[in-house]
């Protein structure tokens, strides 16, 4: 094999293998539809900590006991607000994740229903 060859080769596999490994290739992506029963602020994540009924892993990130909002989210404050009214109602929502964040599944999308 020529040394261009290799080079490709090697570049290639260790691209392939990045890929694999990467959080966001593991990371997945799903909702789930039931009432919020605690809403977390604790010290050591940087957003709010939601459980909700029916959970399982949906992120892919190795837990099932929580979803994560992270402040870092675009519309943090609105989804905040949206999480707070559903939770003191005790209005069913539905919560759209994708991916992990600090070992938690993404909050990306709620919709509130009725």
């Amino acid at each position: 094999m020529n040394r261009n060859v290799r080079c490709a080769f090697v570049l290639l596999a260790a691209t392939a293998l990045g890929a694999a490994v990467s959080p966001t290739a593991l990371a997945a992506a799903g909702s789930n539809t039931g009432h919020l029963y605690t809403l977390l602020w604790y010290e050591g994540h940087d957003g709010l900590l939601v459980r909700q009924t029916g959970m399982t892993d949906l992120g892919g990130c190795g837990r099932s006991d929580y979803f994560i909002l992270d402040r870092g989210h675009i519309h943090f404050k609105e989804t905040y607000a949206l999480l707070l009214a559903a939770h003191m109602t005790d209005q069913s929502v539905v919560i759209d994740v994708d991916g992990c964040h600090q070992g938690l599944s993404r909050i990306r999308h709620v919709t509130s229903i009725r």
